[in-house]
């Protein structure tokens, strides 16, 4: 099977000792992995990483066998950043505005869009039940909703790949569940490979096919289910 993120040798620094050291990884085309550890073990360092949104201190980090520093089709990648639901109730912008900015490229901030463009927003906005909601302000909406819209701005490209940085944080029990749910969705009919750090391991091993725990480097690497178990017999994932 292909794979799609292919990671060697990688390494991360801050300047006070490593984060993790000599890290290596695959992820297949078709994967949904779970990323879990404890906090401070790298996990969110090691999703900026795969997002090109900092470099490492060693190491590389490829896209279907591409450099990440040569990789282009950034269209190919959808990315989540941690709490980017954390809105102030009076942010001037709507629901539709955030979904549209997901298809605005870089170098073409003020493109104007046409009807391909708008039949890709509305169509986001039906996939995560967002349609009735998309002329109200980002701000007024719940925890769990303004997370669907920044799922559905990253997904509006139609990635092949989705990472996300602690999608479930801050939102509560059942708008978790259904956010599992439309995640598991998009990864079996839609094929979305999904790199995804869960505190929830229980409630990720119900959605993600494998399992990868850091702990100042690889500690498991595998089935989620097996991860679970080890989980239960011996605690040590959230040391």
């Amino acid at each position: 099977m292909e794979n799609i993120i292919s990671v060697r040798d990688l390494g991360f620094d801050y300047g006070s000792g490593w984060v993790f050291h000599k890290l290596d990884l695959d992820i297949p085309r078709g994967d949904f992995v779970a990323v879990i550890g404890a906090n401070g073990a790298g996990k969110s360092t090691l999703m900026k990483m795969l997002a090109h949104a900092m470099p490492p201190t060693i190491g590389s980090i490829s896209y279907y066998g591409i450099p990440i520093e040569k990789f282009t089709e950034w269209e190919k990648v959808g990315y989540v950043p941690q709490n980017p639901a954390k809105m102030q109730r009076d942010f001037p912008i709507s629901v539709r505005e955030v979904i549209a900015l997901g298809l605005v490229e870089k170098k073409k901030l003020w493109q104007r869009f046409g009807a391909a463009e708008d039949e890709k927003i509305d169509k986001a906005l039906a996939a995560f039940q967002l349609t009735d909601l998309q002329q109200r302000k980002i701000g007024e909406l719940s925890g769990g909703q303004q997370q669907r819209v920044f799922l559905a701005r990253a997904m509006v490209k139609n990635p092949e790949v989705l990472l996300l940085d602690e999608p479930a944080t801050g939102i509560d029990a059942a708008s978790k569940v259904a956010l599992y749910d439309m995640l598991g969705e998009i990864n079996a009919n839609q094929g979305v490979t999904i790199v995804m750090i869960s505190h929830d391991l229980e409630l990720a091993a119900q959605t993600a096919k494998s399992a990868l725990c850091i702990s100042h480097g690889i500690c498991f690497r595998g089935d989620v289910h097996e991860a679970l178990q080890h989980h239960h017999k011996h605690g040590y994932f959230y040391r």
